[in-house]
């Protein structure tokens, strides 16, 4: 079972990219378990913490969005032992989003001290770090027409603005360059045929593993 998260700032396409790979995927014969990490639709006690984390009338400090997150991920990492344990257990688990995101929108919604303590020293050794992590980088012009063309009212953390995103990008890209984690890099600006020409390289990649 190779466990795959999707990363990236909000309206970089992963999404939208996640839901090809997986489709693709399945087309190739593969088992695939699609997740999230805040408010894994798989367990309704992390769809309830997702609703109320990210509900801006609830005007939550940072920290305590980052420790709601941080229970949101161990139940989840429960879930998936358990998940590859079984009988069952399919070729790949792909999540929208995952521990990467924690570092990189803790870091600018908290301090790094807080993040560092809570994530890098407790959370990256109590819970199991992604096999691969396929990372969509995007422009931040580009982000904001997607984001705006969505047409959806924005969470808490999309009403952060637009230099709270690239500071978020940096982020994302300091610490997966200093991680040890397998990264595929998807240039997100390409028009859409284009990107899922390139997932569909890392799909290749990914089955000859199996």
């Amino acid at each position: 079972m190779i466990k795959v998260e999707f990363e990236g700032t909000d309206g970089a396409g992963k999404t939208t990219g996640l839901k090809y790979f997986i489709e693709r995927a399945r087309q190739r014969g593969l088992t695939v378990v699609e997740t999230r990490e805040v408010g894994n639709p798989h367990l309704p006690s992390c769809m309830k913490m997702r609703e109320f984390v990210l509900d801006p009338t609830n005007n939550l400090s940072g920290e305590s969005m980052e420790l709601i997150f941080s229970a949101m991920r161990i139940e989840s990492d429960i879930w998936l032992k358990k998940l590859a344990k079984s009988g069952n257990a399919p070729d790949l688990v792909v999540s929208d989003r995952g521990f990467f995101s924690h570092l990189a929108y803790g870091l600018h919604n908290t301090s790094e001290e807080f993040v560092n303590g809570l994530f890098v020293d407790l959370m990256a050794k109590q819970t199991s770090l992604p096999d691969v992590v396929v990372y969509f980088s995007v422009d931040t012009q580009t982000a904001l027409k997607r984001r705006v063309k969505r047409g959806e009212a924005m969470d808490v953390i999309e009403q952060k603005g637009v230099e709270y995103q690239e500071r978020v990008r940096d982020a994302f890209e300091d610490y997966l360059s200093d991680s040890d984690v397998e990264t595929y890099d998807i240039d997100a600006n390409r028009e859409l045929e284009n990107v899922k020409a390139q997932l569909d390289s890392v799909l290749e990649d990914l089955i000859s593993c199996l």
